[in-house]
C-alpha cells in the first residue's frame, strides 16, 4: 500500500437517496408558517387517500410551555426521556421526549409514507416549493433552495425577484402557479409523487441447494430451455431489468453470461436473496420469482404489475389455498428494505411473515394453478406430463 492509498473502513454499500425524513420530500418556504401549514393541510386532504403523506413542522409554543413547566399537569412529556403511546381508536399517537433524534430514526418513522411535506422555513428538504411573498424577503434563505420544483406567487406577486433568479440558474424552466390555485397545486404534487414511483426489476431466485430434487432445479427444462433461462426471459418482459439471485459458486460459473446478484447474506434462503438485491439497488422495486414454477405464465406477471400499489410495502397474491400471501411471486417496494432488516433483527427471516404483518396490496391470482411448485423428482415427471398434455390440447 502506498502513502496515497486510503484505508477503506466501511463496506462500499449502495445508499438510497434519502433526505432527512424520506425519499420523496417537498419543502414549502418563502411565506409565513401559518400559510405553509394551511397549504400543507389542504394538499394532504386533497391527495388522500391516494397518497400517504406526513407533515413535518416545528411547534415552538408547546416546547416553550414545557420548558417553563406550564404544560398540562397530566402530561408525561414533562418527564425527560419518556415516550407515551396512545391508541386513539381511529388513529394512533406517539409522543416522545428523548432529546436529540437522528435522521436515521426519522427516516424509519416515515418509511410508510409516499410524500413528506416539510415546513422548509425550519427544516431542509430534498425538493422545494418556493412561495414568492412580497411580505417575506428571501435573501437569508437562498441557501435552502437546492432543487426548486415549483414556484407560487402570493398576494399579488407576479415576478420572480432578481436575487432568486440569480440563485436559480434554471428558474425559467420551473413551473409557476398562484398560491390560491389549490387544484392545480394538488395536481402538481400528485404528478410529482407519481413521477418518483420506483422502477421494477425482476429477481429469479435460483440460489437454493435443491436438496429434495437432487439436482439443480434452475437447470431443469420444461419449455425447451433451462428454468433459469425461461423465467429470466419471462420476468424481463415485465421489468426494467432481470437478474438471477444466486450463490457465489453459481455467480462464478455464470459470470459474463447472465446478469446476477450474488448472495451477500448467507444461509437465509430467499430472504437473503431479496435483501441482497436491495443492498445492490435500494432505489428499485423487486419482483421476485421462485425458480420451481414451471406453470407460471406472463399473464400472471402482467396482472401483478398492472395491479401494483406502490404505496404499500408489497403487492402479492394469495396462495392457492386462499390463506396467506405467496411471498415468492411478489413485487416488493423499496420501503420493504428497512422492514426486512427490522424483522431480521427480531429473529425472523420468513418473507411470508413480513407480508402477513405489513400493509400490503393482496390480490386474487387469475389462475392459482400456476403457483404449483415442483421440488421432487416425481413432481418433476408429473409436471412434464401435464405440460405435454396441455400442449397437445392446445393443438
Amino acid at each position: 500500500m502506498t502513502s496515497n492509498d486510503k484505508h477503506q473502513k466501511h463496506a462500499a454499500l449502495t445508499r438510497p437517496r434519502y433526505g432527512d425524513y424520506g425519499r420523496v420530500e417537498l419543502g414549502i418556504l418563502g411565506t409565513s408558517c401559518g400559510h405553509i401549514q394551511k397549504l400543507a393541510a389542504a394538499l394532504i386532504r386533497n391527495s388522500s387517500p391516494g397518497i400517504g403523506s406526513v407533515y413535518v413542522d416545528a411547534d415552538h409554543k408547546e416546547g416553550d410551555q414545557l420548558m417553563e413547566g406550564k404544560g398540562s399537569a397530566d402530561s408525561l412529556m414533562q418527564s425527560p426521556g419518556v415516550m407515551e403511546y396512545r391508541d386513539k381508536i381511529v388513529y394512533q399517537r406517539l409522543d416522545m421526549r428523548l432529546g436529540e433524534t437522528s435522521v436515521f430514526e426519522q427516516r424509519e418513522w416515515f418509511n410508510r409514507q409516499d410524500l413528506v411535506l416539510i415546513n422548509a422555513n425550519h427544516f431542509n428538504a430534498l425538493h422545494q416549493v418556493l412561495v414568492i411573498d412580497p411580505a417575506k424577503p428571501m435573501e437569508k434563505k437562498l441557501h435552502k433552495l437546492t432543487d426548486v420544483s415549483l414556484i407560487l406567487f402570493k398576494d399579488g406577486a407576479s415576478e420572480i425577484p432578481p436575487v432568486v433568479k440569480e440563485h436559480l440558474e434554471a428558474w425559467q424552466s420551473i413551473p409557476v402557479l398562484k398560491f390560491d390555485e389549490l387544484d392545480k397545486i394538488t395536481r402538481f404534487v400528485m404528478e410529482f409523487v407519481q413521477a418518483r414511483v420506483p422502477k421494477v426489476n425482476g429477481l429469479v431466485l435460483v440460489g437454493g441447494n435443491s436438496t429434495r430434487m437432487g439436482i439443480d432445479k434452475a437447470e431443469l427444462s420444461y419449455h425447451g430451455q433451462s428454468q433459469k433461462d425461461y423465467l429470466l426471459q419471462l420476468i424481463k418482459s415485465h421489468c426494467e431489468a432481470g437478474f438471477l439471485s444466486c450463490n457465489a459458486s453459481q455467480a462464478e460459473e455464470w459470470s459474463g453470461r447472465y446478469p446476477v446478484i450474488t448472495d451477500k447474506i448467507l444461509g437465509l434462503g430467499p430472504f437473503g436473496g431479496l435483501v441482497s438485491a436491495f443492498m445492490e439497488q435500494p432505489e428499485s422495486a423487486w419482483l421476485t420469482l421462485a425458480c420451481d414454477l414451471p406453470f407460471l405464465t406472463g399473464d400472471t406477471l402482467a396482472y401483478l404489475v398492472r395491479h401494483r400499489n406502490p404505496s404499500k410495502l408489497a403487492t402479492a397474491f394469495l396462495d392457492p389455498k386462499g390463506e396467506f400471501p405467496e411471498p415468492l411471486i411478489t413485487l416488493w417496494e423499496p420501503r420493504a428494505y428497512p422492514v426486512l432488516l427490522r424483522f431480521l433483527s427480531q429473529g425472523y427471516s420468513c418473507p411470508r411473515k413480513v407480508l402477513i404483518n405489513s400493509a400490503i396490496e393482496l390480490l386474487q391470482a387469475p389462475d392459482p394453478g400456476e403457483f404449483r411448485n415442483v421440488n421432487r423428482p416425481q413432481e418433476h415427471e408429473a409436471a412434464l406430463a401435464d405440460l405435454r398434455a396441455s400442449k397437445n390440447e392446445a393443438r
